[in-house]
């Protein structure tokens, strides 16, 4: 069936469309919209619309007199229009559209076709018209072949016209259509073209069946075209990669920490927060006296180790007197130090006499054992010579015995005599060789005495020699504590984070008393990067800084090279604590600038401190590689066996 010979049966009159190309139409949808309209009139004049039966198809005929033969329609009393009608009339004249001259009623109930107003004016639309085709029945004035609606405006002129003409008069439809639903819903509600729709729907159906196929298969084409374009596009661009992470400002050498080992009283403050030092400039001075204190009780007693140490040593070498000592001979003038000397050349001389009074003891001891043995070898002398006299006379009488001049008594008498002096002699031998054992004894005793005596002067002296060692650490902490009351600034930059305020407060060891930032060090971009994204991240590195400090519009994103990754983790103690002590952990990275890059910020300046965002970049990948990524991921997790 072709569109241009399409007809609709209803049970009352046949309508047709009056021309023969599909480009004089006025269309379903407009038909649709005035439809509409003529039932809001009939509902607000107190018509109760029929509802349409179903249209049935069948071939148009050949012949337009056929087409033209509908039974003729009783002329209904209409009744008196109400506030709501004329509402909608003006709402009609508004777009274009108004009730045709009630001749045009008079003349179609007396039989006689209507004349059509000139083609400039616009076209007459009658109950037999093409564009009152497509109305179905909704009310008894809407079916009244008398009842006539003119279209004045140009763009829906429904006389053959231009194809250009044709899609602007399409076009115009359109916009109508959008502004009469508009209408409609403003007066009946959302419902008046829901209703609309449920009735004519089967008699606009098979007029835009074909649209609505037609659309559909452009629809599925464009969405195929697209869905092959986006799925070549995600499986086969390459999208550069990168990890951003959020860092600051901070010199090449640190910030400076200004701190005390020992802690103290604060006696002097010369800075203030924001003050710009020099390296060696004043900072602190705490109260000296405790430490001073410390100090003198230290040298006093190295003053008195080292006169003692010169004592034992003379002693020890056996010297006729102590030889003073280096540190103390350039202050042998002061009183302490005369007094120290003095006491310790006394105690030598009297350690020294009663040495000597001792071996003198002895010594005369063995001169005394000499004399005795000097008597004793006189004694054997003697007792030799008796001996000797003894011998002649025994010899004597033993000749007149062997010749019997004299008895045997005689003789005997002799002989004992001889033996008794043989035995005291040898008494007086064993005197002689005890005696000098003693004179032995006596003279080992007078070594002993300075053997042991040698013996506790290096025993002491060694004793001494360790307290003075340890006195002397103890003196170079004193000192180097006294050095320390003066808190000076290691470096030029400016004082931050001071915390000491008060005169007479105390610092305690080991706390942070304030802060000097360099201001001369290079300035590199420090950042904390993820455990799980170092193996992405190298020295050498390609890095895009960004300070979010400054205008992002105006200040330029600056290139630099990541020149440090730390070797290991760190952690973060506060966020282990928050995080219940097993998160924390990161990686520090380092960015350096270039000189050319930091020249294009102009005048705007970089401080330490200052937040930035830094952008690493990394290997590319695929849009589709990095949506399937944390599925593979998970499926991996997911099939293994526990």
């Amino acid at each position: 069936m072709r569109r241009g010979e399409d007809a609709q049966h209803f049970d009352g009159p046949v309508r047709r469309w009056a021309g023969d190309s599909p480009g004089d139409r006025l269309g379903p949808q407009g038909a649709a919209l005035i439809l509409e309209l003529q039932r809001l009139r009939h509902a607000f004049e107190g018509e109760t619309p029929q509802e349409p039966r179903a249209p049935k198809l069948r071939r148009p005929a050949r012949d337009g007199a056929a087409r033209d033969r509908r039974p003729p329609s009783r002329p209904t009393k209409r009744p008196k229009k109400g506030k709501m009608e004329r509402a909608i009339d003006v709402c009609l004249e508004q777009f274009g559209f108004k009730a045709a001259d009630p001749a045009g009623r008079r003349n179609e109930t007396q039989g006689e076709p209507p004349a059509p107003p000139p083609r400039q004016q616009g076209r007459v639309v009658t109950a037999d018209d093409p564009l009152a085709m497509n109305l179905p029945k909704l009310g008894p004035d809407s079916l009244r072949p008398n009842r006539l609606m003119m279209i004045e405006s140009p763009p829906l002129a429904l006389p053959r016209a231009s194809e250009p003409e044709r899609a602007a008069g399409q076009q115009w439809i359109t916009r109508c259509r959008a502004g009469l639903t508009a209408g409609a819903n403003f007066i009946v509600g959302r419902g008046g073209l829901a209703e609309y729709d449920a009735a004519a729907g089967d008699s606009l159906m098979s007029r835009t069946g074909w649209a609505y196929e037609h659309e559909l298969r452009t629809g599925l084409r464009i969405l195929l075209i697209a869905g092959v374009l986006g799925g070549g596009w995600l499986a086969l661009v390459p999208l550069a990669g990168a990890v951003v992470v959020p860092g600051n400002l901070v010199v090449q050498s640190n910030v400076k920490s200004i701190q005390h080992p020992t802690g103290g009283v604060v006696a002097e403050i010369k800075v203030h927060d924001g003050m710009h030092i020099n390296a060696g400039d004043l900072l602190v001075r705490l109260d000296a006296t405790q430490t001073q204190a410390n100090l003198q009780m230290v040298n006093k007693q190295l003053d008195e180790l080292r006169a003692r140490i010169a004592r034992l040593v003379a002693e020890r070498d056996g010297l006729d007197q102590p030889e003073i000592p280096a540190e103390l001979a350039a202050r042998s003038s002061e009183d302490n130090v005369r007094s120290l000397l003095t006491s310790e050349n006394s105690l030598f001389k009297a350690r020294y006499s009663a040495r000597k009074s001792q071996k003198d003891l002895l010594q005369s001891r063995v001169a005394q054992l000499t004399e005795e043995i000097s008597g004793l070898d006189a004694q054997v002398d003697s007792k030799a010579k008796q001996l000797e006299l003894i011998a002649g006379e025994l010899n004597g009488v033993q000749d007149l015995y062997d010749k019997h001049l004299v008895p045997l008594t005689r003789l005997t008498t002799l002989q004992r005599e001889a033996a008794r002096i043989e035995g005291e002699r040898g008494q007086l031998i064993s005197a002689i060789a005890e005696t000098k054992s003693k004179i032995g004894e006596a003279q080992l005793q007078i070594v002993r005495i300075d053997q042991d005596f040698r013996t506790d002067v290096v025993k002491e002296l060694g004793e001494t020699q360790g307290k003075e060692a340890e006195l002397v650490e103890r003196g170079v902490a004193a000192q180097d504590q006294l050095d320390r009351i003066e808190l000076r600034a290691p470096t030029s930059g400016v004082i931050h984070q001071l915390s000491t305020h008060t005169i007479g407060g105390v610092i305690r060891a080991g706390d942070s008393i304030m802060e000097v930032v360099p201001d001369s060090d290079e300035l590199l971009v420090e950042t904390r990067l993820q455990p799980n994204d170092i193996d992405q991240v190298r020295v050498g590195q390609k890095a895009y800084v960004r300070f979010s400090a400054f205008n992002q519009r105006t200040t330029p994103q600056l290139a630099g090279t990541v020149s440090y990754v730390s070797a290991t983790t760190s952690h973060d103690q506060g966020a282990q604590a928050a995080q219940g002590g097993t998160q924390g952990a990161y990686f520090t990275v380092r960015v350096v600038l270039a000189d050319e890059e930091r020249h294009r910020l102009g005048s705007l300046q970089l401080v330490p401190g200052m937040p930035a965002e830094v952008f690493m970049q990394t290997g590319s990948r695929t849009m589709m590689s990095y949506l399937l990524k944390p599925i593979a991921d998970q499926m991996q997790r997911a099939f293994v066996e526990q």
